[in-house]
């Protein structure tokens, strides 16, 4: 193989992005949102928004994407449902807040894959072998549940037809614990 000018550079930037990629601790996950209605998101009041041990970024920290967002609130109920690709991108809601013990359902109106864990709390049980590269395609019709019994902030995303993600956020809750406190 003949190392060119534009090979060496290539090879240089691949590089540069993979080590921006690991960080420094090995604590966060770091991919890039492209949902700008996944960056509304909140932050615990309690300093306590540890990861579920991958590299956190700004970028992909679920509590940098609730800070600011206008987070519709489900608390007191059983069952949210959230749908995957209402409009060809995207979670609606794409920011709310649950109590523990509060089952989430995704429905899908378009094609996308399932929904994997960017950013989650520590003792978070979501499949520990799933994530953005090997989760299911869904389709329009489809459903997945999950139970979510941990308080914090948590980011999740998903993938359309094209690959492109998009990202949505949600908090659970402590008991007296709310986006105001």
């Amino acid at each position: 193989m003949e190392w060119t000018r534009r090979r060496v550079v290539g090879t240089t930037a691949t590089v540069a992005a993979v080590a921006g990629c690991l960080g420094e601790d090995g604590s966060g996950s770091d991919n890039p949102n492209s949902s700008d209605d996944a960056d509304a998101s909140a932050d615990s009041d309690d300093g306590s928004d540890e990861t579920g041990g991958s590299n956190e970024t700004a970028e992909r920290s679920a509590s940098a994407a609730l800070e600011d967002a206008a987070l519709e609130d489900y608390t007191g109920q059983e069952e949210v449902t959230i749908t995957v690709d209402p409009e060809g991108e995207g979670f609606e809601p794409a920011a709310f807040e649950i109590d523990p013990e509060t089952l989430l359902v995704w429905q899908w109106k378009g094609s996308s894959t399932e929904p994997y864990p960017i950013d989650i709390p520590e003792g978070c049980i979501w499949d520990q072998e799933v994530d953005e590269e090997t989760v299911e395609d869904r389709s329009s019709g489809d459903e997945f549940d999950r139970l979510f019994t941990v308080p914090g902030a948590y980011r999740y995303g998903s993938r359309d037809a094209d690959g492109e993600e998009f990202t949505g956020g949600f908090r659970v809750v402590g008991s007296g614990e709310t986006d105001d406190e």
